[in-house]
């Protein structure tokens, strides 16, 4: 991600451009890093070898987070975790690009795969994804280590990550480590520069004798003929994230990145990098599907991406070298725009005279915008350092009046100033403050996703696709939508909902141009935005800055209707919402329209006892058992053997029942067969259960992994990978991702715990496998009979398991068949015998 080709280009260029640091743990100093949330996810699950096809081995990776984070303290490290809020709408193509080539794509090449080839570990490395539930299991491992340490720190941003992970390393005279070159441009007060996840080396002091010749290190130490042996130190040295293990006295070494080194290598201000980054190309540069790809227009094909890298940099310093001659003042408004018209016209492989009427200033504008998305405001402060943060209760960098995240759940109280002569305006006073400080609250501690943030700020929401049949419907939409249909109702019921944006029905928003985007692998991570000015001079993005305000006016006026709250709240008809999911719709992700349906409207048709007519009070400031009593009556799960088990058991109960329940109608609503077979059977229950519930005997893998190149952890040759068991699983993960963002949404959370660091999806493919009958035997006191009540005919009949004969010496012997996927008429021919080996 970030800025494209720059990862490669400071690479190739570490000894000019980065600086060498050491951190040994003998130190007592202490020095602040800043953590991009995701990219750290990212890199530590796969340098982990982690098995990813069964589902997330979330107790190990839990083991792995707090094993790195540890280790980081240990050399004297402050640490700060930075996870992403919502993503900006001008970001939206960009996403719809990654999720099609990093899930869609590789689920359909999986499940074209033989189930022989696809298990193979060079194809499982090829076909990786994170396992959608890997953000819970590292902020559990997170929190755990912080209850305990004083030197971790988790930030939730408001809205993209890296302006704020920037901007809170600038607070804190901190580095900023990630996997997106992004860093190397934005900049903010202290900054002390970006390290890349991938340029850490731990070492390790080992004591060996001098005349030996194995030494483990990279290095060997040579001496003299004549000299005497001693005793000398060498290094156990390890590349990455997870440091080597059983280790006490470790030294960390970075290489650390700067936009001041960057911005006097190509000779330009530092205030200029923004531009120069959007000129080279970013996540903001080509946002239309029916424009041209800006980069094409200005690189030749056979340019490589550094080589693209140092044009765009000669060409501004060029500019700038024989404008500094000419002018002035330095400084003027109009110079800016005058330097993006001058470098988009020189950069330019074809004259202008020959691209069509309007098309330079249209590609003049599209650079300004994305040059804009960096942009962090100046700090004015004088305090920095752990004291500088916090200066308000709703951020820990902003204050309350210039802080975004509160504005997000501020529509209803904006828009019922407008309607105080028709409404309780005392009732408002106390309710929707309240609400706003509870949510504020929730998000920031952890307790409110920043996937929920989405439906807040641009009214689209990004479910976690993950491993799945793709001949069957997106389990997004099958599983997760009637539970997501409720989340609408009640946030707009609470807090107010935007707005649907123009145009997000097209169905064709997610075609755009991305081989751009495509040219390079490592430098697709994450995310862009923003800089800040700290040269002595004026800022160079300011009279930009002050067009980008007067821009944003009238949307922000758009977002906040005549009425923005629900018929409950109301006694004029409300004007209907949509909120814009981004599903799988066969082989790609669409946008799919999604009604906001009213709350107390949904409440009388499901047939809810409660008060929702007279004195409405929103659900989420409702008393505790009361919210409990909506939460399983969205569920269907108002039993009372369920509201009797144990808090740690409620989860794995209601994913359960709503599973079972949702593949029961699917079959009932139609008579087609593929919807029969997807009934759940009461074994494939029972091994759900014993898997959710014995995280204490899931599959031990280690913790601290063997070193990159290595074969994975429990490999796949001890459970077989079956199609059946995967889309099962993606059944159930997309049940416990809906089910626990409903929980947030009614401030229930607590009550309601998901455990994901405690489970393996190895061991429920195994359970699967086994077909164990005993499964039930193993369970807590009555989770069975509470999971299964009122659902006794959604259970699918056992499905036997088929048998074939063969000779062997004569004696006829029985060995079950593995189930194949060959074309119906395929069995009679030699293609079809050779799949009947058992290879």
């Amino acid at each position: 991600m970030g800025v494209h080709g720059l990862t490669t280009y400071l690479r190739e260029n570490q000894r000019i451009l980065a600086k060498a640091i050491e951190f040994p743990s003998s130190s007592t100093d202490v020095t602040s890093i800043v953590v991009d949330g995701w990219s750290f996810i990212y890199k530590l699950y796969e340098e982990s070898k982690l098995p990813w096809v069964y589902g997330g081995e979330y107790k190990a990776f839990s083991a792995c987070v707090e094993g790195v984070v540890k280790a980081w303290m240990a050399v004297g490290l402050r640490v700060y975790f930075v996870f992403d809020g919502s993503a900006p709408e001008l970001k939206i193509p960009t996403l719809i690009s990654r999720l099609n080539h990093s899930i869609v794509e590789r689920s359909l090449l999986f499940f074209r795969t033989s189930e022989i080839s696809r298990s193979t570990p060079r194809f499982l490395h090829e076909t990786r994804m994170i396992p959608p539930l890997a953000y819970h299991a590292c902020l559990h491992a997170l929190h755990e280590v912080a209850s305990s340490a004083d030197a971790l720190q988790v930030h939730f941003a408001d809205e993209e990550g890296d302006p704020y992970a920037v901007e809170l390393a600038g607070r804190l005279g901190a580095f900023v480590v990630g996997n997106d070159s992004d860093f190397v441009i934005l900049n903010s007060g202290k900054y002390a520069g970006y390290i890349q996840l991938d340029d850490m080396l731990w070492a390790v002091p080992k004591s060996v004798d001098a005349g030996s010749g194995d030494e483990d290190g990279e290095f060997r130490t040579v001496k003299k003929a004549k000299t005497k042996k001693k005793s000398t130190a060498q290094q156990v040295t390890r590349r990455g994230l997870i440091p080597p293990e059983h280790s006490t006295d470790l030294t960390l070494s970075v290489s650390v990145y700067t936009p001041t080194a960057l911005a006097s290598h190509f000779k330009i201000p530092v205030t200029l990098l923004p531009l120069f980054g959007a000129l080279v190309g970013n996540d903001f540069s080509n946002q239309s599907s029916t424009q041209r790809n800006v980069q094409s227009l200005f690189f030749e094909r056979h340019l490589t991406l550094s080589q693209r890298i140092s044009r765009v940099g000669s060409t501004l310093n060029a500019i700038l070298s024989a404008a500094t001659q000419k002018r002035k003042a330095r400084h003027q408004v109009g110079s800016v725009m005058d330097l993006i018209d001058r470098s988009v016209h020189a950069l330019l492989i074809r004259q202008p005279s020959t691209m069509a009427s309007g098309e330079t200033d249209a590609i003049v504008d599209r650079i300004v915008n994305a040059t804009l998305q960096y942009a962090i405001n100046k700090y004015d402060g004088d305090t920095f350092g752990p004291d500088g943060l916090w200066p308000s209760k709703v951020c820990a960098l902003h204050q309350a009046e210039t802080c975004r995240l509160p504005g997000l759940f501020s529509r209803i109280l904006l828009s019922a100033d407008d309607n105080a002569a028709n409404n309780n305006t005392a009732e408002h006073d106390t309710q929707l403050p309240q609400l706003h400080s509870l949510y504020i609250s929730a998000y920031r501690s952890g307790h409110l996703q920043p996937k929920l943030m989405d439906i807040l700020n641009t009214g689209t929401f990004w479910p976690r696709l993950f491993l799945e049949n793709p001949d069957a419907e997106n389990v997004a939409r099958s599983i997760g939508k009637p539970i997501r249909e409720w989340i609408f109702a009640i946030l707009e019921d609470a807090v107010g909902l935007p707005e649907a944006p123009e145009g997000s029905g097209n169905p064709e928003v997610g075609q755009f141009d991305t081989t751009q985007m495509d040219e390079e692998d490592e430098d697709e991570l994450i995310d862009v935005v923003e800089e800040d000015s700290e040269d002595d001079g004026a800022d160079l993005l300011a009279p930009l800055r002050g067009e980008l305000q007067k821009l944003r006016v009238p949307d922000e006026g758009s977002e906040i209707p005549a009425s923005a709250t629900s018929q409950s709240r109301s006694h004029l008809p409300p004007r209907p919402k949509c909120v814009m999911e981004y599903v799988r719709r066969g082989t790609r992700v669409a946008p799919e329209s999604v009604t906001v349906p009213d709350i107390s409207r949904l409440l009388v048709s499901s047939a809810f006892h409660g008060n929702y007519q007279e004195d409405w009070t929103p659900l989420p400031l409702r008393p505790a058992l009361e919210r409990m009593s909506v939460f399983l009556h969205i569920l269907h799960s108002s039993t009372v053997a369920l509201e009797e088990l144990p808090r740690e058991q409620l989860m794995c109960a209601l994913v359960l029942r709503w599973v079972v329940r949702v593949m029961h109608l699917r079959a009932i609503e139609s008579s087609n067969k593929e919807r029969e077979k997807e009934k759940w059977t009461r074994s494939e229950a029972g091994a759900f259960l014993a898997f959710y519930t014995s995280g204490r005997h899931s599959l031990d893998f280690c913790a601290m992994p063997a070193l990159s190149g290595s074969e994975p952890n429990a490999g796949s040759e001890t459970t077989p990978i079956n199609s059946r068991s995967i889309q099962l699983m993606a059944q159930v993960l997309m049940a416990i991702e809906s089910i626990h963002h409903l929980s947030q949404v009614l401030l229930v959370s607590e009550r309601v715990p998901v455990r994901v660091h405690t489970l393996s999806g190895q061991t429920f493919h195994m359970f699967l496998a086994q077909k164990v009958s005993n499964c039930r035997d193993t369970l807590p006191a009555g989770l069975w009979d509470a999971c299964t009540e009122g659902l006794g005919d959604a259970f699918a009949e056992e499905r036997l398991v088929k048998v074939k004969k063969s000779k062997i010496d004569g004696k006829s012997i029985e060995r079950p068949s593995v189930r194949r996927t060959t074309r119906v008429g395929a069995a009679g021919s030699q293609f079809g015998l050779l799949a009947d080996l058992q290879v």
